[in-house]
């Protein structure tokens, strides 16, 4: 009778130990992770230019306007 009672108590004991382990190997997969890696320089203190602005021909600005008007055309207002 009492070599039963002590093994009762042992595997009471391996059940208890085997779960914390569980647990234990769970909650520590879930860690928190980043998945941005981490900025190298700072973005916003970098300038950006933008291209000088190209003036136009006739010829281009004539090409342009055709496609407005043909645009204007065909939609409906």
């Amino acid at each position: 009778m009492k070599g039963e009672e002590s093994m009762k108590k042992k595997m009471i004991y391996g059940v208890l130990i085997v779960c914390l382990l569980l647990t234990n190997c769970m909650y520590s997969a879930c860690e928190d992770i980043d998945e941005v890696p981490p900025r190298e320089t700072v973005v916003s203190s970098e300038v950006y230019k933008i291209p000088d602005p190209v003036v136009l021909n006739t010829n281009e600005i004539a090409v342009i306007d055709a496609i407005k008007q043909e645009y204007n055309e065909h939609v409906s207002q």
